[in-house]
């Protein structure tokens, strides 16, 4: 019978939405255009999704627009090739 181990960590996702600017239309009125967003991932070695999140958004700066999420589960065999120790939040 093969036996699932928990997760040793996450890669956390960090979407921050694109910036707002004014552009100005054929008639000379100006509107808001979104900048396309941005992505970074983390590896963290946290074994729980939810606190991996939080140490994840506590190290970015406070104060901008993000969402974060778990996207997939590291091992502790890739936990340990990425050299990161236990609570550890390192930009993949």
């Amino acid at each position: 019978m093969t036996e699932k181990t928990s997760p040793a960590g996450w890669v956390v996702q960090v979407l921050t939405p694109g910036k707002p600017s004014l552009k100005p239309s054929a008639s000379g009125r100006l509107y808001d255009l979104l900048g396309p967003p941005t992505f970074e991932y983390f590896n963290v070695a946290i074994g729980a999704p939810g606190k991996a999140v939080e140490a994840t958004t506590k190290q970015l700066a406070e104060g901008r627009d993000r969402e974060a999420r778990v996207v997939r589960a590291l091992s502790t065999e890739e936990i340990a090739s990425l050299s990161l120790k236990a609570g550890q939040v390192a930009p993949a």
